[in-house]
């Protein structure tokens, strides 16, 4: 009876023993019947005992486990864990460090692809219900799991700049930016993004750098001239924001604010004829057009008031220039007329295109229309 006793101990023993190498293979099986639950519990006590915890093989298993998990489309297994690809990942990674004799390396490799495609689909859920700060996360996890098996993912990089930007983190925004230009990854908006996160920074000089710098690798993109116009204009570069406003005009002859944009500078440096021009031909593109057609009326009545200021400083004796003169502001009054008339029609609210429009009115003597301005200014 004692032997029985003693050897009923050792067998007791020596399956204590193999009870943990033996949830490796459980895990292996469980998973090939779909079992995920099962094969979660057998593989997770496997990672934690010291006879397994070692073996590159335990982690393989383990990534399969969870990669399998995230990918289920078993209701009963979704959610077995909160962060399944992170996990099957980690033991990939885990797996690699282990595995000294490559046993398990080519099939782990493959299997991180998956996981970096999974981070970017991930990514682009997330951005397309505007969660940009999570999309950016998990695009650059996918960039980094890439990385992890000798790849550079240039596309994953991008975006999780891109997102990052949208999320208005512009630290990360630059850093992939300049991550993906110096790899001449060949989009132009790596260029726009970064000027616009210098500009935000208040250094509109190295936007400018860069937008000019994406300009000579694209010069045929449009959204880079326009960016670069944008810019020259906040630093009130005048000659080189119509420089390159001209060459976005060149490009796309329907787009009305190119014309007004045209037509403000123009106006501010005196350019009445020029001015006059790209206001018309906004207007032209688009005729509800309301800045472009107050921007006209108001260029034709202040020259109008320009013309009658002069002819008021005239000396008493100079009287036939002095009608010549108001007669020519008069006429600058009559062309100012249906623009603003026209941008009171688009804004009927805008209290100061009413305003002008009540003193041209008076100037030609036009008293009911101004009675009809006042009743709405006083309402």
């Amino acid at each position: 009876m004692k032997k029985i006793a003693v050897l009923l101990i050792s067998v007791m023993a020596f399956s204590g023993v193999y009870a943990q190498p033996n949830n490796v293979v459980a895990a292996y099986n469980y998973l090939n019947r779909g079992k995920l639950d099962k094969a979660k519990e057998a593989i997770d006590k496997a990672t934690e005992h010291s006879k397994t915890m070692d073996d590159a093989k335990t982690w393989f298993y383990r990534g399969n486990v969870y990669l399998s998990i995230q990918l289920t489309e078993e209701e009963e297994y979704k959610n077995l864990d909160p962060n399944p690809l992170e996990k099957a990942f980690e033991a990939y990674t885990k797996s690699l460090e282990l595995d000294t004799k490559n046993e398990y390396s080519d099939q782990v490799e493959d299997r991180i692809q998956v996981c970096s495609e999974q981070y970017f689909n991930k990514a682009v859920s997330k951005y397309n219900e505007q969660d940009y700060k999570a999309a950016a996360d998990a695009f650059a996890k996918a960039a980094t799991i890439r990385q992890e098996v000798g790849t550079i993912d240039t596309v994953s990089a991008f975006y999780a700049g891109q997102s990052a930007y949208l999320a208005k983190d512009y630290e990360t925004a630059r850093i992939y930016m300049n991550q993906v230009k110096a790899l001449k990854y060949g989009d132009p908006a790596i260029y726009s993004i970064l000027a616009s996160v210098y500009k935000v920074e208040g250094d509109t000089s190295a936007a400018i750098v860069v937008i000019n710098e994406g300009r000579q690798i694209f010069p045929e993109d449009y959204s880079l001239i326009i960016d670069a116009a944008n810019l020259y204009l906040a630093t009130g570069q005048s000659q080189e924001a119509l420089d390159v406003l001209n060459l976005a005009i060149v490009k796309d002859k329907t787009n009305p604010s190119l014309f007004f944009a045209a037509g403000t500078i123009y106006d501010k440096m005196g350019n009445f004829e020029k001015a006059r021009d790209m206001y018309v031909s906004a207007i032209e593109t688009d005729p509800n057009y309301f800045d472009a057609n107050y921007n006209l009326g108001a260029l034709y009545f202040n020259k109008a008031v320009e013309r009658i200021t002069e002819a008021g400083n005239l000396p008493l004796n100079e009287t036939a220039k002095y009608d010549q003169m108001m007669d020519e502001g008069k006429v600058m009054m009559q062309k100012a007329l249906p623009y603003l008339e026209k941008a009171d029609s688009i804004q009927e609210s805008d209290q100061i295109t009413l305003q002008t429009l009540k003193e041209i009115y008076t100037r030609l003597g036009m008293m009911d229309k101004v009675k009809g301005v006042n009743e709405r200014l006083n309402n």
